[in-house]
């Protein structure tokens, strides 16, 4: 596959940006994300994606990265739910590719600890499981998951911390929301 097939092309970017609003309160995704890493990580850094993107500051590549997966990613959470599991078309995918959630979830956790440094782990639209590094977007990206250091800092000083914080976004995922990215 190409890479122009891959990562969006320029000309197809939005001239403008906004950061996505929160569909809950900071306080919400506790205790999986702190109150205070969501207003660090959102108010901090991804409005700073958005506004140096829109002002044309620095590297246009990563802050237009920035800023889209931040986007999706801060808009496919929920408050923990015991037992959240996927449902509809997002379930069934995982089944047909990873055979069943738990399966999924080892490989989820076991590509995402390849990551040295900055980047994300994500499940493409065809079900596999891939990363991408620093803030580089990609158009078959389903539901990424933020592995920069700064996500993971409410599991630090775990020796296990990135496994945790994984197996914790996993418990606040809106598995509706993945499944309506999926029908569009």
């Amino acid at each position: 596959m190409k890479l122009e097939q891959i990562t969006e092309s320029k000309k197809n970017r939005e001239s403008k940006l906004e950061a996505v609003k929160l569909p809950y309160k900071m306080s919400e995704l506790s205790p999986v994300l702190s109150e205070e890493n969501i207003d660090y990580h959102y108010n901090v850094l991804t409005k700073a994606y958005v506004r140096r993107y829109n002002d044309g500051e620095g590297d246009p590549d990563f802050n237009y990265g920035g800023a889209k997966l931040h986007n999706m990613f801060w808009s496919q959470l929920q408050a923990p739910r015991p037992g959240n599991k996927p449902t509809g078309d997002i379930k069934n995918l995982i089944e047909a590719t990873h055979k069943s959630f738990e399966d999924f979830k080892k490989e989820l956790i076991r590509t995402a600890m390849t990551i040295q440094g900055s980047g994300w782990v994500y499940i493409a639209k065809n079900g596999s499981i891939k990363t991408t590094p620093n803030q580089s977007y990609k158009t078959d990206i389903l539901m990424p998951i933020d592995m920069w250091e700064h996500s993971f800092s409410d599991y630090v000083p775990a020796k296990d911390a990135k496994k945790k914080y994984l197996e914790g976004i996993l418990r606040i995922i809106n598995w509706e929301s993945i499944n309506l990215r999926l029908q569009s």
